[in-house]
């Protein structure tokens, strides 16, 4: 890990000095761009961030890093100079980041979580494995996606729809309100997934949902996301008459002393 730190530090410098000519062309604002995610990166296995598939991460990079030196090859040579040491030392980095696998069970545990709480998608349901990062899973069925992850907020964490429309979006959310459960309500806006307990009961909660009102559209029965639709619809509609109701009392409350000051002069 120290030559590692001694290389981002490196870069750093690198970036600072390539910083001061970004705006001269495209080339090198590209080149700056690239240099500063390889720099973070780099930190980000310093910090043992357990988030980021790094071999990935770093396939990725190494391509890019190729793809600038083809770039380079018909320029003056004093400008392959210029970009050199920079694409050399972020060449290091990113061969040090391929090497720090992501953990078996995810961040935090999510990926133990999740398969442990959604198994009936593979067994039941046929589902397979579309992605899978430190994170989260993607599954399909082909008719059905469903991705399930780490996130700050419910939304995030779980969202799913057709594959004959990946535009369509729909969350938890929507399934407990289509089925008149009230806990559409109650669920949280910040999920506070900050140890492996808390990440734990999140994706076992959602679990439960999806065992309960979640044949349907595992099975995509016919209509069900036409009805999906239908209750996204009222529920956003709720949400906004409640609001127009909750911030017009307010200004009504805040409007009277004003209109009896107005009386009083």
């Amino acid at each position: 890990m120290a030559f590692l730190k001694e290389t981002v530090q490196l870069l750093t410098t690198q970036i600072a000095d390539l910083e001061q000519r970004r705006q001269s062309d495209t080339l090198t604002n590209d080149i700056y761009e690239a240099a500063c995610y390889w720099r973070d990166l780099g930190n980000w296995v310093l910090e043992n961030n357990t988030k980021v598939n790094f071999p990935l991460r770093a396939h990725e990079e190494l391509a890019s890093i190729a793809d600038f030196k083809n770039l380079l090859i018909n320029k003056r040579p004093e400008q392959q100079a210029k970009f050199a040491s920079v694409l050399q030392t972020g060449e290091k980095i990113l061969k040090q980041v391929e090497t720090v696998h992501p953990l078996k069970d995810g961040h935090l545990g999510v990926l133990r979580a999740i398969h442990k709480s959604f198994a009936i998608l593979r067994t039941d349901y046929h589902f397979s494995i579309a992605d899978e990062q430190p994170i989260g899973v993607k599954f399909s069925s082909g008719e059905v996606w469903l991705q399930l992850e780490y996130a700050k907020d419910h939304t995030s964490s779980c969202s799913f729809g057709p594959a004959s429309n990946p535009s369509q979006l729909f969350w938890v959310d929507d399934l407990l309100f289509m089925n008149k459960d009230p806990r559409y309500r109650t669920l949280p806006t910040d999920l506070h997934l900050e140890e492996e307990g808390a990440v734990e009961n999140w994706f076992a909660f959602l679990g439960g949902v999806f065992e309960q009102y979640g044949n349907p559209v595992l099975t995509n029965q016919s209509g069900i996301f036409v009805r999906l639709a239908k209750a996204q619809a009222e529920r956003d509609a709720e949400y906004v008459r409640e609001m127009d109701q909750k911030f017009g009392a307010d200004r009504a409350a805040g409007g009277a002393p004003d209109q009896n000051r107005a009386k009083n002069e």
